[in-house]
Parts: C-alpha cells; sequence; structure tokens
C-alpha cells in the first residue's frame, strides 16, 4: 500500500524544500512519486529540480509546459496515477496559501480511499514568514487551506528559517508558534525540519530551556536544494 504525504502552508513556508529531501530519501527505500501541484509560483518549484530528482530515482509529476517558458496553471493527468495500487510513496508539493490548495480538493474522492494511517497532511510553518507569523494568521491560514484542498491536516510542521541566516533561535521562534497552534487546535506536532548544524544548535536550545518534547516532535534534517543563495545562484544557477 503507497504511503501519502501532503505538504500545505503558506508561501515561502519550506514546503518545497522539504518535498526534495522527503522524495530523495523516500526513493532510497522503495518506489517514490513527487507530484508538483503548484500552479501558483512558477519561479519557485520542485520540478526546477527535475536533474536532481531523476538521478535520485524519484517519478516526478509536473503542471504542463512547466520549465518551457510556457505557463498554464493547471496540473497533469498523471496526478492520478499517483492513486493506483502498488507500493512506495507518493508526496504532493502543494502550492502556497489556500489558493495553491485548491487545486488539491478536486481529488478529495481519490484521498478517501486511501486508509487514514497511510495519509499524513503537514501543514509546514514558518513564523518569519508574514501570512504565519503570528497565532490569529497561522490558524486562519490553516483553515482556509482545509476548506480549500477538503483534507484535513494530521500534523504541524515547525520550520523556522530565514534562508541562509537561519540560526536555532528562529527554530525556536517556531517552537512557539506551532505550541500554541496545537494546543488551539488539537493537531499534533509532527516534527521539526532544518539543516543538520541548526537542528543541533536547537537541540542544544531545547534541553537548556526545557521545551518540551511533545511540540518539538520529530527531528527531520534537511539538505538545501533549492540553491536560493547569491553565491549558489552565480556558480550553479537556478
Amino acid at each position: 500500500m503507497k504511503e501519502y504525504w501532503v505538504l500545505v502552508g503558506s508561501f515561502g513556508g519550506g514546503k518545497s524544500e522539504m518535498s526534495l529531501n522527503m522524495a530523495v530519501r523516500a526513493a532510497k527505500k522503495g518506489p517514490c512519486m513527487l507530484v508538483d501541484m503548484d500552479v501558483i509560483n512558477p519561479y519557485f518549484r520542485t520540478s526546477e529540480r527535475h536533474e536532481l530528482l531523476e538521478k535520485a530515482g524519484v517519478d516526478l509529476v509536473s503542471p504542463p509546459y512547466a520549465l518551457q517558458k510556457i505557463e498554464i496553471m493547471s496540473v497533469s493527468a498523471r496526478v492520478y496515477a499517483a492513486f493506483t495500487p502498488g507500493e512506495g510513496t507518493v508526496i504532493f508539493d502543494v502550492g502556497g496559501d489556500h489558493v495553491g490548495a485548491i487545486a488539491l480538493g478536486q481529488y478529495k474522492p481519490n484521498f478517501q480511499n486511501v486508509p487514514p494511517e497511510n495519509l499524513h497532511v503537514l501543514y509546514v510553518v514558518n513564523p518569519m514568514r508574514p501570512l504565519a507569523s503570528d497565532l490569529p494568521s497561522a490558524r486562519t491560514m490553516l483553515e482556509k487551506i482545509q476548506g480549500a484542498s477538503r483534507l484535513r491536516v494530521t500534523g504541524i510542521v515547525n520550520n523556522g528559517n530565514l534562508a541562509g541566516m537561519t540560526t536555532a533561535e528562529h527554530l525556536a521562534k517556531g517552537y512557539e508558534l506551532v505550541r500554541a497552534l496545537s494546543d488551539e487546535t488539537g493537531i499534533p506536532v509532527w516534527g521539526t525540519c532544518g539543516t543538520e548544524e541548526t537542528l543541533k544548535e536547537f537541540e542544544t536550545y531545547a534541553k537548556a530551556n526545557g521545551l518540551d518534547e511533545a511540540y518539538i516532535g520529530k527531528r527531520y534534517p534537511i539538505e538545501v536544494m533549492m540553491h536560493r543563495s547569491w553565491d549558489k545562484y552565480l556558480s550553479e544557477g537556478l
């Protein structure tokens, strides 16, 4: 039976980065399909890393005409292949905010056939972004995404970051936000996401300040693959 992971959240929350890491990691264990459902922001999405994903053995489903200098805001018919019988992992990288989540809503009948224990809908939260920087805005965004996607979020991810300037303090700020959001909604914190170095710093901070493990969850280390720093752009391009 396939395992499904759906990543939702606001613009700049880090969904694409996390999706790439999850896909590359999953492909080492078995079949993996990554569905790029970002029909909102064509300039920052997982399809940009098609060569990396192909090398890793990930089956990438991109929006029609993606990366061909033509943008038609629609999803590929191949998305339905994600719901065919079989084994492996399927990851959905959903476009930002509730507007991007609308594209996901049409697959509600398909998701209904997935056993609840095999469907994980993660709300990725980055408090350094204005649309989810405090509890009211993060809660409102969550509610709108659930309504548009027609799916219930099963876990919250603390992905507090400021790109290359990220420190443990950003994850600490994310901790406070996801804790409050979890308490208010009853949705558990699935995990805390960051580079290995940042997670180690945060681990030290968490122990020193007695942070509650229930609101830290799984430590999910990632490698930066989207290459948005100026130096990497000059040397490697997009």
